[in-house]
């Protein structure tokens, strides 16, 4: 084979041949593709592909980087140095953007979210309020009336007020269970015996 020409002399030029040369060496291997595979793919000699990697093949074919970045699936702004993403740009702008947009709805949709529960958090406290406030009256009512249990309906209003204290007392241990604590937390019924 006969040697290149050389149109490159300028330093720069000749780092910029080395830096893409490393750069289709890198690619290559990270694909663990042989030289002798990779020129296959890329249509050219072992030779000449070894001559690019090495920087000496001067001047470098558009054809065999246009090629290259195909092939490797890197981006020739990567293989020229001019990018320091060696991914495809436009295949990962899109990808980034539609993360990106991604996050963005999930932000939303989450700040969202912590708003409801906030407001669900104020609604159960007053209505926790409200029952405590029922159950406290309904029992100082049926002190103060003895016969209570004798009136018509008085065992149904009964049966009403614990259920509601059941509910309260099983909201307050679920409340309380996943909480984040290091201890053990019981039902109010089990903290007051």
């Amino acid at each position: 084979m006969s040697k290149p020409k050389v149109l490159y002399t300028n330093k720069q030029e000749i780092a910029a041949l080395k830096l893409t040369g490393s750069r289709l060496y890198v690619a290559r291997e990270l694909l663990d593709i042989t030289q002798t595979d990779a020129a296959e793919l890329l249509n050219t000699s072992k030779q000449a592909l070894a001559d690019a990697e090495a920087g000496r093949l001067n001047p470098l074919p558009i054809k065999l980087l246009k090629a290259a970045a195909e092939t490797y699936d890197v981006s020739a702004d990567w293989l020229l140095g001019l990018a320091d993403d060696w991914e495809c740009s436009l295949k990962i702008d899109l990808q980034r953007d539609f993360l990106t947009g991604l996050q963005r709805i999930h932000l939303k949709h989450y700040s969202k979210l912590v708003a409801r529960q906030a407001e669900a958090d104020e609604i159960k406290t007053r209505a926790q309020a409200a029952l405590a406030e029922i159950v406290t009256a309904f029992e100082l009512f049926r002190k103060s009336n003895p016969d209570f249990d004798d009136m018509p309906a008085g065992a149904r209003l009964l049966r009403a007020v614990s259920a509601v204290q059941k509910l309260d007392y099983r909201f307050d241990y679920l409340t309380l269970k996943n909480k984040p604590t290091n201890t053990e937390i019981a039902p109010k019924s089990a903290r007051n015996s």
